[in-house]
């Protein structure tokens, strides 16, 4: 029997319908991140910053230790050099377009939302309860990524965190910086 004289009077397979369904299903889906990733449902900025958001900082928070293995110090003073990076990027933001500023939370968005942390990210635990391991992986599957958009993502993040790292007068000593003495 042919599928073709089985279909409806108005035309419409069911497989159509499911081709249909699904074809809708994606454009809300879109639709509805293209809308939080634009800003229109943009939450508050974080208590103590001016530009970063919570879920910006559990990115980064996540991020630095990893980003910065081997040159943060241990203990208490590692969480307090955390705290500086993540202050000092947030001052360092505040002096940059706002295009450059709309870019950057649209990619912590994009990296916090479950879904995509998941398929774009490739990390199933939320931020703060993934292993260093793990973040270490998709920082090297965003490196070695054959789409442009992600290295570009590689790129800025790392970058970023290590300029304002290195900003720093407590990391200098680490590269073997000595500040030129100032002669009044």
């Amino acid at each position: 029997m042919n599928p073709s004289s089985t279909a409806p009077a108005d035309g419409l397979t069911r497989r159509q319908f499911l081709r249909v369904g699904v074809a809708g299903s994606l454009a809300l889906s879109a639709i509805s991140a293209t809308a939080l990733l634009t800003g229109c449902s943009s939450p508050p900025v974080a208590n103590g910053y001016k530009l970063l958001r919570d879920h910006d900082l559990k990115v980064l928070r996540a991020l630095v230790p990893v980003l910065l293995a081997g040159e943060l110090p241990e203990g208490e003073a590692r969480n307090a050099a955390v705290e500086e990076t993540l202050h000092t990027l947030d001052s360092f933001l505040t002096g940059t377009s706002s295009a450059g500023q709309k870019q950057l939370a649209q990619l912590f968005d994009l990296m916090h939302m479950p879904l995509t942390r998941y398929t774009i990210v490739g990390l199933s635990a939320d931020w703060d309860e993934a292993a260093p391991a793990d973040i270490a992986a998709f920082l090297e599957h965003w490196r070695a990524s054959r789409f442009e958009t992600l290295r570009a993502g590689y790129g800025a993040l790392t970058q970023m965190l290590n300029m304002m790292w290195y900003l720093q007068p407590r990391s200098w000593a680490a590269i073997g910086y000595i500040p030129p003495h100032v002669v009044v």
